[in-house]
């Protein structure tokens, strides 16, 4: 779930980005180093990996093969992953840095109660297999005591409440922000959640594989339950299989919960009986530590209405055994080897398609990064960001702000008093890179070297208490919600602010021996796609203080669904399994990201050229490089099983279709690569979509 983070402050602490749009582009010069006659010349690499390139294709017809082709023919998706690519293999090595933190915290003998202190702490407890085996369950006796001990159905409403604490998601979820009607305040945003596969689709739909998934899901209860002690633990499994496959039936859809306006349903706390009669909200709200909230959002409300109509109609012992799994399940990866197989078992190789699992310290470094982020985070800072990173990066935010304000200006399809508006959104925007104003405080948090659950269980309640203080106050700026040594990066529409993670500043994201050309690819298309959030079919719902307005004229609307029409029929056109297509309409706005991105990212290169030619470099002109830089990002090769939950859920197309779906559209493509009628990528100008 997205959580808001409080957080202290820290020597190195940069400015945020520049709120105003500049007026001029601004030029990035690569300085060489002088001569004793002359200027010596430095020779720019041009960043283009050019042994993943196929030679046998031709980038007119399929762009994404012609730039990853080669590379695609030699690698394997390794066994304890579900995709391979770019992403993968930076993460891998920025997980090697953090390994480094962590094994040297763990070998460091610390000040207590230090933030060094804790990250050894953690490790060595996440550590210590034998700790863990030895153990067992016992570690969450406390906690299936409270539900062992339930009797009626409303003893359940407080274990409904304590799930709030563990962040297990069962039968509610949430997350707190800034209140999208008064952004002066942060809120609580109460939202659907209580299912144990990743969609309400795994539950409804009828084609095999999602068959498939749900015997694997009761064969999986039934073994932690088993493992747990549960006497007919077979029968239980498949009751709650029936349970979730009720509250399925009451989720929003995938687009219906990405609508701001409709998700925004502000309710006072003593008005809840109204919304959901049968259920005791006060209970509830005491046992969540919200008994003080003067006002809630109920994200999707009828989802509550009829919660509150389903929840007695279950057998109090199908409850136990559905909050019992959800517990054991939340923690399964803490647990005993059995509980760590089964999890897996299900999760990794059920569900996803992973062979087998991933070294115990990426596990420790995963939990590590969540509980104690800004901890690691501010190390990550001092070891691994260079501060020219931070000064390239400005640069490029400069230029793509002034790529975004020239567009707004020509656009013919949007009224002038919709074009001010969009320029003042733009103005507003802060930008972040790498360094947050303010870095969080564990010093409330005890974390022991032989004491993996309780450092799990005390970490992430700590994390919510953080969240329940910050209810009402007024929001800190640049308060990062994931921790900058992470390969992110995000959006925050209703604080206006877009943040780059120092952990994605690496190539081929980011190079900074690489010429400018590939990094406006790469990492200036990210800013872009972000940017454009501020402006796409949600953002235009909220304005510029990040507050719920749209601020559209009706006929900019019209026209702005007209054209997106053309993407949604173009998306949905894409078939990547056999049998299951793209959901144009699902991520629509994802892929006006990825495509005003671009862009912007290209009218934003240009604009860093100051009207000078770009050179060839390797054999291909500074626009070839942008584009290949662009199709770098986005190498991949994924599993089936990753690729079915992908276009189920995630609103973002398959990496494949990112590169070829956008470049289409982009006369700017046609003509770095000389793109003819007949070609593969080749489409009519009428059906070309053009909307930024």
């Amino acid at each position: 779930m997205t959580r808001l983070l409080l957080v202290a402050g820290f020597a190195l602490l940069t400015a945020c980005g520049n709120t105003d749009t500049p007026s001029a582009a601004v030029s990035a010069q690569v300085e060489a180093p002088a001569s004793d006659d002359e200027t010596a010349v430095v020779k720019k690499r041009s960043g283009i990996a050019l042994e993943n390139i196929d030679h046998a294709t031709r980038p007119q017809d399929d762009f994404f093969r012609y730039a990853n082709g080669a590379w695609m023919d030699k690698t394997e998706i390794p066994p304890d992953e579900v995709r391979y690519g770019s992403w993968t293999e930076v993460r891998e090595r920025n997980e090697e840095r953090l390994k480094s933190v962590l094994e040297e915290a763990a070998a460091t003998d610390s000040e207590p109660g230090s933030d060094l202190q804790k990250i050894g702490d953690f490790y060595t407890s996440y550590m210590d297999e034998a700790r863990a085996d030895e153990l067992g369950l016992e570690a969450l006796r406390e906690e299936l005591g409270h539900i062992e001990a339930a009797s009626t159905h409303d003893d359940l409403i407080p274990l409904f409440g304590r799930n709030m604490w563990l962040d297990l998601g069962a039968p509610f979820d949430y997350y707190v922000d800034r209140d999208r009607g008064d952004t002066s305040r942060n809120l609580f945003y109460l939202w659907q959640g209580g299912l144990g596969m990743p969609d309400r689709d795994y539950y409804l739909e009828d084609d095999e594989k999602f068959v498939t998934m749900r015997a694997g899901y009761v064969d999986y209860a039934d073994k932690l339950l088993s493992l747990a002690g549960h006497e007919d633990s077979r029968a239980a499994a498949e009751a709650i299989l029936a349970l979730e496959t009720r509250i399925a039936e009451i989720h929003w859809d995938k687009l219906r919960v990405r609508d701001r306006i409709e998700t925004y349903n502000l309710m006072p706390a003593d008005k809840l009986a109204e919304l959901a009669p049968g259920f005791d909200w006060g209970t509830y709200l005491e046992a969540a530590g919200l008994a003080s909230a003067a006002e809630i959002n109920f994200s999707t409300p009828s989802f509550f209405t009829d919660f509150g109509a389903l929840w007695t109609g279950v057998p109090v012992d199908d409850w136990k055994s559905y909050l019992t799994l959800h517990l054991i399940d939340g923690f399964a990866y803490q647990l005993s080897q059995p509980f760590f197989d089964a999890r897996f078992e299900f999760r990794g190789r059920v569900l996803r398609g992973q062979e087998q699992s991933r070294p115990r310290w990426e596990y420790a470094l995963q939990n590590a990064n969540a509980l104690l982020q800004d901890a690691i985070g501010r190390i990550y800072l001092e070891r691994f960001f260079p501060p020219e990173a931070d000064r390239r990066m400005r640069v490029m935010v400069d230029n793509l702000k002034e790529a975004y304000s020239r567009s707004i200006e020509e656009l013919d399809w949007m009224q002038p008093e919709t074009k001010a508006e969009a320029q003042k959104k733009l103005a507003a925007l802060r930008v972040y890179v790498g360094y947050p104003e303010y870095f969080e405080d564990y010093s409330a948090v005890d974390i022991l070297p032989d004491d993996l659950l309780g450092n799990m269980i005390r970490g992430t309640r700590s994390d919510y208490q953080r969240d329940l203080d910050d209810l009402g106050q007024p929001p800190r700026k640049g308060q990062f919600l994931i921790g900058t040594q992470q390969v992110n990066a995000y959006i925050l529409p209703t604080a206006s602010e877009l943040v780059f993670l120092a952990g994605a500043l690496q190539p081929p994201f980011f190079d900074l021996e690489a010429d400018d050309a590939v990094n406006y690819g790469a990492i200036g298309s990210a800013i872009g796609h972000e940017m454009l959030h501020a402006f796409d079919d949600q953002g235009r719902k909220i304005d510029e203080k990040g507050e719920l307005r749209d601020w559209w004229a009706a006929e900019d609307a019209e026209e702005y669904e007209r054209r997106a029409q053309k993407m949604i029929d173009q998306y949905s056109a894409y078939e990547p399994i056999e049998g299951l297509n793209i959901n144009g309409e699902l991520t629509l706005g994802e892929n006006i990201g990825d495509h005003a991105g671009l862009t912007m990212a290209f009218r934003g290169y240009q604009l860093s050229l100051d009207g000078k030619p770009s050179e060839v470099i390797d054999g291909f002109t500074g626009e070839q490089r942008f584009f290949m830089g662009y199709a770098g990002v986005w190498r991949l090769i994924a599993r089936e099983e990753f690729m079915r939950e992908q276009i189920t859920s995630d609103p973002h197309s398959p990496s494949r279709y990112r590169v070829i779906g956008v470049v289409s559209n982009m006369p700017e493509f046609y003509e770095a690569f000389g793109v003819k009628e007949g070609d593969g990528h080749w489409r009519a100008p009428a059906d070309r979509v053009k909307i930024w």
